[in-house]
């Protein structure tokens, strides 16, 4: 065993057998634009050395909590500047080939569009529900909505079940048309818009072995236990791991949860779900090694980087 310290946590990551070809994947979520976070994120990265980063989601500075003016705007500049240097950095120092990335509750619909701009460049890959992207014989698909919360943004938000009632409060979507977010009550940000469950119904199902990255963790789990001990994760994505089992689900959103539940993975059938979680003074993040031969999870670490 090859033993690694990282931040104040061991990691114990098995060397990898002669013949056996190891795909490491470096999984975290949730860094809502904190550079110190990033700059961490790199450092790990550089030591653990994965073939592939996964950001699963609300990557990005809440800008909905500043000036008004800046609704929207503060996320794409976040992306064409920070962001781009640390995928640049994070590429070069770590070796990974590919940074795959999707989006959360927080994440404005114009950060969209300045993150296709870094895939278009190569930087990064945006993962989706509808078309798999593929390394070396493993399938990646993403979803980047969650069912409803209290927060103001709306883009990446869905009614998790048909027949589910809209929330009390409304929010805001980000208009193409105007470049800025426009405000509407909870009827109308839901309303016209597929329902989680809807999706996961259309979700084109790649062929095994496949990882499924969903910014939602799936309800009623060890994954999505907040503070006070109730579960926020999506039905809808619990029932698609449950009728799809995936060989790997990576979630994010609801931070604690592993610090509430105790646990930061948990099998659903024969899934393995995780979410590594996030604190503010320390990057938390999990390490997961497949063999690409028997299609099977080798090893699976938590770790933080302070």
């Amino acid at each position: 065993m090859l033993l690694l310290r990282i931040g104040w946590l061991d990691l114990a990551i098995g060397v990898r057998e002669a013949n056996a070809i190891q795909m490491r994947l470096l999984h975290t979520s949730d860094l809502h634009g904190n550079v110190s976070h990033y700059a961490r994120l790199v450092a790990a990265a550089e030591q653990l050395r994965p073939n592939v980063v996964v950001l699963g989601g609300d990557l990005l500075p809440d800008d909905s909590a500043t000036d008004p003016q800046s609704f929207g705007h503060g996320q794409a500049a976040f992306v064409r500047a920070p962001f781009r240097k640390f995928v640049t950095d994070l590429k070069q120092r770590s070796g990974a080939a590919e940074v795959f990335v999707i989006f959360g509750n927080h994440d404005w619909g114009s950060s969209t569009i300045a993150m296709g701009e870094l895939a278009d460049e190569g930087l990064v890959r945006i993962l989706t529900h509808t078309d798999a992207a593929n390394i070396d014989g493993i399938n990646f698909i993403g979803y980047s909505f969650t069912p409803p919360t209290p927060w103001y943004v709306k883009d990446y938000e869905r009614l998790d079940r048909p027949g589910d009632v809209p929330p009390f409060i409304g929010g805001a979507r980000w208009s193409h048309q105007f470049s800025r977010p426009v405000q509407h009550g909870a009827k109308m940000i839901f309303d016209g818009h597929p329902t989680i469950k809807e999706d996961m119904a259309a979700l084109k199902v790649p062929a095994q072995p496949w990882v499924f990255v969903a910014h939602a963790p799936p309800f009623s789990s060890k994954l999505d236990q907040s503070f006070s001990h109730q579960s926020y994760g999506s039905r809808s994505i619990r029932e698609a791991i449950e009728t799809y089992q995936p060989l790997l689900s990576l979630h994010g959103n609801i931070h604690e949860s592993p610090r509430v539940s105790g646990e930061w993975c948990e099998n659903i059938g024969t899934t393995l779900c995780v979410n590594a979680g996030q604190t503010t003074k320390a990057v938390s993040f999990a390490v997961i090694e497949i063999d690409e031969a028997t299609r099977r999870i080798t090893q699976r670490e938590h770790g933080q980087q302070a």
